[in-house]
């Protein structure tokens, strides 16, 4: 696993009306500060990738559909530099994800339906200002060859 990052495996709670999981909260370890929460909407076939972040943390959770969430640990002074994680999650394997600043990521949707990521960073998106930071698909720096010839950013 990525230096620094977080799993949590999701909590269902099923009865004959539905269900409910709880994503984050804040009495948690995993929670850091609220910035903003957003949904990013992924089609079948495409990539939404690569990027960084250098000061935000990223708290993902795929609440529609299923994903491949992939990692790239991009830190020169981390125990793990040089390494990728894949993380398939969706519907059926609810999970959050907590990415540290500098560490490459993506996602692409699997299946034949849109998927929703649902993201909670610690940070408010400033659009003068944006701490995102794009890497191509194709870039040789990073060791992933399955997005490398994918349609994406």
């Amino acid at each position: 696993m990525i230096e620094g990052m977080e799993i949590k495996k999701l909590e269902v709670h099923e009865d004959e009306r539905g269900s409910l999981f709880e994503i984050l909260r804040s009495d948690e370890p995993m929670f850091m500060k609220f910035g903003q929460v957003y949904i990013s909407k992924c089609k079948p076939g495409w990539v939404k990738g690569w990027h960084y972040h250098k000061k935000q943390w990223d708290h993902f959770c795929v609440i529609k559909g299923r994903a491949l969430i992939v990692l790239f640990d991009n830190r020169r002074d981390s125990k793990t530099f040089g390494e990728i994680g894949e993380y398939e999650i969706g519907e059926n394997n609810l999970m959050v994800l907590k990415v540290p600043p500098l560490v490459v990521h993506g996602f692409e949707c699997l299946g034949g339906e849109d998927c929703w990521l649902l993201n909670v960073p610690d940070q408010v998106y400033s659009r003068e200002a944006p701490d995102e930071y794009r890497i191509p698909l194709s870039d040789p720096s990073i060791p992933y060859a399955r997005w490398k010839a994918r349609k994406g950013w």
